[in-house]
């Protein structure tokens, strides 16, 4: 899709700011060509060589739409696999409105991958002020990721991220912009990088998370998911 770890690596030294590069497949639409005839073992040895030759620090976004087509099904299925192998936690991409949730966590479960090291995204577009689908994730142990925030967006976000800290799982909750295109970044006129501590926290704030709650989702819990021991020969 166009990453340039050069330049991550020139922004990171400049800014003081790590950066975190993830690897894999994102969503059919974007698979290079080749994949279509891999199957997956070879769809595992391409990822942990893509782990091996780049630094890579996380699976992710590894997605799919509302529904996930086979070739979906399969890449998760190779994630999962490669995690094993690597140890590298993984994030997902879900479509409007997560549909593909709980089949994207019950994948990666399947072929071993721990719950602790997923963080299933974009939960914050599946509305439901009674939060089910995003509970059950967290009692089996994964991240939710309300991952879109700093917006117009924000305000039925608020409540459910306050829905469930309320319930006692705001070690399971991961914040952040989803920041991708030029006009959202400040230099454009738009709210910058960090519209998720500017604009987002506040709300939740007011909402009545306190800091040590706020210091959890988004200091804590994203240290606990990245960090991890390589098992396989690393890039410098």
């Amino acid at each position: 899709m166009g990453r340039n770890i050069n330049f991550l690596r020139q922004l990171s030294m400049k800014a003081g700011l790590p950066i975190v590069a993830g690897g894999g497949f994102y969503t059919q639409p974007f698979y290079p060509k080749e994949l279509g005839t891999m199957n997956e073992d070879q769809i595992v040895r391409a990822l942990i060589k893509q782990v091996e030759t780049e630094p890579v620090g996380v699976f992710g976004e590894i997605g799919s739409w509302d529904y996930m087509t086979a070739g979906e099904r399969k890449v998760f299925r190779a994630i999962g696999r490669a995690h094993l192998a690597t140890n590298l936690s993984i994030f997902t991409h879900t479509g409007i409105p997560g549909k593909a949730a709980l089949e994207q966590l019950d994948l990666l479960e399947d072929v071993g991958v721990k719950p602790d090291r997923v963080v299933v995204g974009h939960l914050g577009n599946l509305v439901d002020p009674a939060v089910q689908i995003h509970k059950a994730i967290c009692k089996r142990g994964a991240y939710v990721g309300f991952d879109r925030l700093g917006g117009p967006t924000d305000e039925p976000q608020v409540p459910m991220v306050m829905a469930l800290v309320n319930a006692g799982f705001a070690d399971r909750v991961m914040l952040s912009s989803d920041l991708a295109r030029p006009n959202a970044i400040k230099r454009n006129g738009g709210p910058g990088y960090a519209k998720t501590l500017t604009v987002f926290l506040p709300k939740l704030k007011a909402a009545g998370a306190t800091d040590d709650v706020i210091r959890q989702m988004t200091v804590d819990n994203p240290r606990q998911f990245l960090a991890f021991v390589p098992k396989t020969r690393r890039p410098a």
